[in-house]
Parts: C-alpha cells; structure tokens; sequence
C-alpha cells in the first residue's frame, strides 16, 4: 500500500443505510462459493466490531486493530475476487475491478486519516462498508455467480493475500 492516499469521492453503492440497516450477511447473498461467502460474512462482522468499539472511550487499541483488519481484508479479498474473475475471462472484470478500486481507496483514507489522529470519517465507516457490501454483492457479485469457478478461487488466508496485494496496490 502506498503511503500517500487519495481522498476519493464515496465509492458507487456507499450511502449510509437506514437505521437497522442489514448488518448481517444473509443466504440470498451467497456467490456460490465458500470461500468467497466467507469474505464476505467477515466484513460484516467488521464493520459490526467497528460499529460496537467506542474509540473514544479507551479503546482505541481494539478500534485501530478491527481497521487494520478491515484494511487487510479489502486488499486481500479483492486480490482473491479479481484473481479468480481474471482466470474466468470475466466479461465484467474492468468495471469491477474499478468498483473494487474505489472502495479500496476509499476506505484507506479514513483508515490512514485515523492513524493520523483526523477521525472526521470514521463514524461513517460501518455505514459505509455495509451499504457498500449490500449495494455490492447483490448488484456486483451476483453477476460473477454463475461464471466462478472452485478451482481458479485462491484458497489462501486473506493475511497471505493481503500481503500479496499490499505489492500490487
């Protein structure tokens, strides 16, 4: 990852969801794959951990690490989305690729601004990441279902991935 990031305009899909929005992955979100499903319910659980962690109430510790995660997570997951969309000759791959790239940066701006001590964002986040997953599975992913294939999805953990892809981001 590169030290300077961009501040990007909210990535496509990333309003802030309603009260009680979904913070669940459900069924009707599976991409047909375990592995890839498995992501994706980790996010959830990420974005629920940064939503319940007071950061402002000395916990700063378990904030900074549910980020960083987050952080790895993105890099790492999409690495292994793109990989396998890649080896399928996806027709789609450019404009979700993009979508990805977008997020990523997105979500490292608010992540490196409060490792700086600038937190204006960071309230935002599980609002963010979930309405993002929402809008983005169901819309984005959905498309890929039927086109994935077991064999070309890396079966790696995301921490290996992650550091993959900290080399190509």
């Amino acid at each position: 990852m590169s030290d300077e990031v961009q501040k990007e305009e909210k990535p496509e899909g990333s309003g802030t969801p309603q009260a009680g929005g979904l913070l669940e992955w459900t069924e009707a979100m599976s991409v047909g794959n375990d592995i890839l499903d498995d992501d994706h319910k980790t996010f959830f659980d990420l974005a629920k951990i940064i939503l319940e962690v007071d950061a402002d109430n000395g916990n700063t510790i378990v904030f900074q690490s549910a980020l960083n995660m987050l952080a790895d997570y993105v890099h790492g997951h999409f690495l292994r989305e793109e990989k396998a969309l890649r080896a399928v000759n996806y027709p789609h791959f450019d404009a979700h690729e993009q979508k990805h790239k977008a997020f990523r940066q997105y979500v490292m701006k608010i992540v490196q601004d409060y490792g700086e001590g600038r937190s204006d964002d960071i309230r935002n986040l599980p609002g963010l990441v979930v309405s993002w997953l929402n809008q983005h599975i169901l819309a984005e992913d959905m498309q890929y279902k039927f086109w994935i294939k077991e064999k070309f999805v890396d079966k790696r953990p995301l921490a290996f991935l992650a550091v993959e892809a900290e080399t190509k981001f």
